[in-house]
């Protein structure tokens, strides 16, 4: 990715940001936080070179100032399971929170975004390798480096998902290239095109006509920028796609919950059969209903009291009050399964006229 390229077609607020940002990301006051007793966790060799065959990472001699976590997680992509390497960067994060980073990424509640489909149709690009398009200066990647289970040790070339900067950096390149009226000048923004954008995620909806130019000009910003995207993910001009976890159907103006978004709905389902939840899948369940009552246009007070719980477990967690795992009330225990089952109902919302649907096999 060439930052300058996009860097300078950035307004002038967005680009003191980003340089911000940047500063805290990759130039960090080094004594600013003591540095960590140093980080258990090793990852599998085979996985570093795997990183070093894509050119995400590389041998280096030893550690460097900060301590890192590497590990992996097992995700579902495209009907299969695969691994997304994760580098916590524990000392990056506590210097940039130091030198008082606080995230600024614009993404509004989902329903915001559904009245894009009333237009005629919609493209999407995502980027390939999304955060670790962005490529870490040479001088500073030993802030970046981790060891694997055989003692060898390795340094990033590439931003990892995991620093808290991360997320804010791509969402500001993704909008830049994408032509996003609050990021760029305005000889560069899509106006004829409803521009959104989720972190390394874009969606344009319009006219056909509109629509097919907007997205000529961001695939010539891709060749130009040196930017990437995922050919699976990638739609032009199509009235039915997926995006930010919606099923988009512009020939008959509905939306519904994504294929990937009801597998998970289903899958916390048969999770709920244990009663001891750990404060993970409550945050997650949590998160998950909204966005889904959201698109389904349920009104989340059908599951208040199971909101309510996750609620107060999680900010007694915050506070250091309860332990990982909790155990909710049978009657909240009761709800739970209750609110996924209802977002498995066909309803009718009132966004700008729309109504919502949700496939039955969430139920």
């Amino acid at each position: 990715m060439d930052v300058d390229k996009l860097r300078a077609r950035m307004t002038d607020s967005v680009r003191v940001r980003f340089d911000d940002t940047w500063q805290k990301t990759f130039y960090p006051d080094v004594n600013s936080v003591l540095p960590s007793l140093g980080s258990p966790s090793r990852l599998e060799v085979g996985h570093a070179k795997q990183l070093e065959v894509h050119g995400i990472a590389a041998r280096t001699l030893g550690p460097g100032p900060w301590s890192s976590v590497p590990f992996t997680v097992l995700e579902e992509k495209d009907g299969s399971l695969r691994q997304r390497f994760i580098l916590w960067t524990l000392d990056g994060n506590r210097a940039a929170e130091a030198a008082g980073y606080e995230a600024s990424v614009p993404l509004a509640h989902v329903s915001c975004y559904l009245g894009a489909v009333h237009e005629e149709c919609g493209s999407t690009r995502d980027f390939r390798t999304g955060f670790y398009a962005i490529e870490i200066p040479k001088a500073v990647r030993h802030l970046f480096r981790f060891a694997a289970d055989d003692g060898s040790w390795w340094e990033l070339n590439r931003l990892p998902m995991g620093h808290t900067c991360a997320p804010e950096l791509m969402h500001t390149l993704a909008a830049v290239s994408a032509g996003h009226p609050d990021f760029v000048l305005p000889e560069f923004v899509e106006g004829d095109v409803v521009v959104h954008v989720w972190v390394d995620n874009i969606r344009y909806a319009g006219s056909k006509r509109n629509v097919l130019a907007a997205t000529e000009r961001l695939d010539k910003t891709a060749l130009d920028c040196s930017l990437t995207w995922k050919g699976v993910d990638s739609r032009t001009a199509s009235r039915r796609y997926e995006f930010i976890g919606v099923d988009w159907r512009h020939d008959v103006s509905h939306v519904s919950l994504s294929s990937k978004l009801r597998k998970k709905l289903v899958t916390t389902r048969y999770e709920l059969r244990s009663s001891s939840l750990s404060a993970a899948d409550i945050e997650t369940l949590g998160g998950r209903l909204l966005h889904a009552s959201a698109i389904a246009g349920i009104f989340p007070g059908s599951f208040w009291f199971a909101l309510k719980f996750m609620r107060r477990v999680t900010n007694s967690l915050n506070r250091g009050e309860v332990a990982v795992r909790a155990s909710p009330p049978v009657f909240v225990y009761s709800l739970l399964p209750t609110g996924l089952d209802r977002c498995g109902h066909e309803t009718a919302g009132n966004a700008e006229g729309s109504s919502f649907t949700v496939d039955d096999s969430v139920r």
